[in-house]
C-alpha cells in the first residue's frame, strides 16, 4: 500500500514538473522584432525621398517579361539611367534577337522597333511611354522605380504604423484631393518592399520589390514587378545591377535613332 501512494506521488511530482517545463517554454517563445517607438511620416517622407536623390545612376542587366491584354512578351534587357529622367532600354527578344531600342533625355523621346523596321520620336510624354511601356508613367517615375524607389506624393498627410511583417513599417500618405498612397519599408536602412497608389478613379499602380542585394550605395532590389490596370505587369529580374556606375556617357540619353530607318512622329 505504502509502495502504490508513493508511486501515485510521484506520478504527480513528474506530471507537475512537465506541466512547469511546458508552461516556461510557451513564456519564453521568440516573438517578433520590436521596432521601439516608429518615425513620424515627415522623418519617414524625408528620408525616404533622400534615398531616392542618392540615386545618381544605374545600370541593370537582366531578364524582362511585360505582360498585357495582348499577351505576354519575354526577352532579355539592358537598361541605363542617368538622374533625374534620362533612359535608355535596350530589349532582346528570343535568341538573342533585337526587338527594342528606347531612348529618352527626360523630355524627347525615340524608339526604335526592330520588329516593324520602323522608328518613333516625340515628346517624353505618360501617353507616349505608355504605347511601348504599358504604364502610364513620366521618365522621373520611371527612373525612381527602377532606382529602387516609389515616387512619393508631394505635400501629403501620412501616418506610420508597424507592419504585420516583422522589421517593416507602412507609411500611408493622402494628398486630400483623392489619391492615396502607401509604402512598406524598413525602418532601418528605408528600403522599400512595396509601394500603391490609388487614383481618383479607383485604379491603382503597385511596385514589389525584392531579391535585395548589398552595394556600396546600400540594399537594393534585383526584382521588380510593377503592375497597372488591366492585368498589365512589367517584371524585371537582374542578373548584374550596378547603383551610381562611374562614367555614364550623356551622350547615350540623346534620342537618336540610326540614319535610313522610317520614323513616325509621335504627338
Amino acid at each position: 500500500m505504502n509502495r502504490r501512494l508513493a508511486r501515485r506521488r510521484l506520478a504527480r511530482m513528474l506530471l507537475t514538473a512537465a506541466l512547469a517545463s511546458l508552461l516556461t517554454a510557451c513564456a519564453t517563445l521568440p516573438q517578433p522584432p520590436d521596432l521601439g517607438v516608429l518615425p513620424d511620416p515627415a522623418q519617414v517622407h524625408q528620408r525616404l525621398e533622400a534615398r531616392r536623390q542618392m540615386v545618381r545612376g544605374f545600370s541593370m542587366l537582366g531578364e524582362i517579361v511585360a505582360k498585357g491584354p495582348g499577351g505576354e512578351v519575354a526577352g532579355e534587357h539592358r537598361i541605363q539611367g542617368q538622374y533625374p529622367d534620362r533612359l535608355r532600354a535596350e530589349i532582346d527578344g528570343p535568341f538573342g534577337k533585337p526587338a527594342l531600342l528606347l531612348i529618352c533625355d527626360g523630355a524627347r523621346l525615340a524608339v526604335l522597333n526592330h520588329g516593324e523596321g520602323k522608328g518613333y520620336r516625340g515628346p517624353a510624354s505618360r501617353a507616349n511611354l505608355s504605347r511601348f511601356l504599358g504604364l502610364m508613367l513620366t521618365p522621373a517615375e520611371i527612373y525612381t522605380l527602377l532606382g529602387g524607389s516609389p515616387p512619393l506624393l508631394p505635400d501629403a498627410s501620412g501616418q506610420v504604423h508597424a507592419s504585420s511583417t516583422p522589421g517593416q513599417a507602412v507609411l500611408n500618405l493622402s494628398d486630400g484631393a483623392g489619391l492615396k498612397q502607401g509604402v512598406i519599408f524598413s525602418p532601418g536602412d528605408y528600403a522599400v518592399f512595396q509601394s500603391w497608389l490609388n487614383d481618383r478613379d479607383g485604379g491603382e499602380i503597385s511596385a514589389n520589390f525584392s531579391d535585395f542585394m548589398e552595394l556600396p550605395a546600400g540594399r537594393f532590389p534585383r526584382r521588380m514587378l510593377l503592375m497597372a490596370g488591366e492585368g498589365r505587369e512589367l517584371t524585371l529580374a537582374n542578373d548584374r545591377l550596378t547603383i551610381n556606375p562611374p562614367g555614364l556617357d550623356p551622350a547615350r540619353f540623346e534620342p537618336v535613332l540610326p540614319p535610313g530607318v522610317e520614323v513616325q512622329e509621335l504627338p
